[in-house]
């Protein structure tokens, strides 16, 4: 999809030309990066579906919001976080983030503010 506007309506509207071209497919799962309209046109058009974010994209994210090779130990905790399915580790590798006095407060807002909110995706 080409469009110089990401909106919401503009997603949605190549979605339902998608799936009216191919009214057999529905999928169960899809993966996006965090794009907020891109997931709204989503749910809109295949409410059944499950929306799984891209963990290179989460982590391309994350990575650009602040020097990693600065901070390696809380890097590998990240990359931890964002790939665990057992959400019990994910509230223990958070928590150690969180009490972590090594890590940057405005870095543990960011993920607070930004990544706990999506976290069953």
């Amino acid at each position: 999809m080409l469009a110089s506007r990401g909106t919401t309506a503009v997603i949605a509207f190549f979605v339902k030309w998608v799936r009216n071209a191919s009214p057999s497919v529905q999928p169960t799962i899809i993966m996006t990066d965090c794009d907020q309209a891109q997931i709204a046109a989503l749910e809109t058009v295949y409410p059944q579906s499950q929306i799984f974010l891209c963990t290179w994209h989460v982590l391309r994210t994350i990575r650009s919001y602040f020097v990693t090779s600065q901070f390696l130990k809380l890097w590998e905790k990240i990359k931890a976080w964002v790939i665990t399915e057992d959400l019990a580790e994910f509230f223990n590798i958070w928590d150690e983030i969180l009490t972590d006095p090594s890590v940057p407060q405005s870095v543990v807002e960011y993920l607070a503010s930004e990544w706990l909110q999506v976290s069953d995706m």
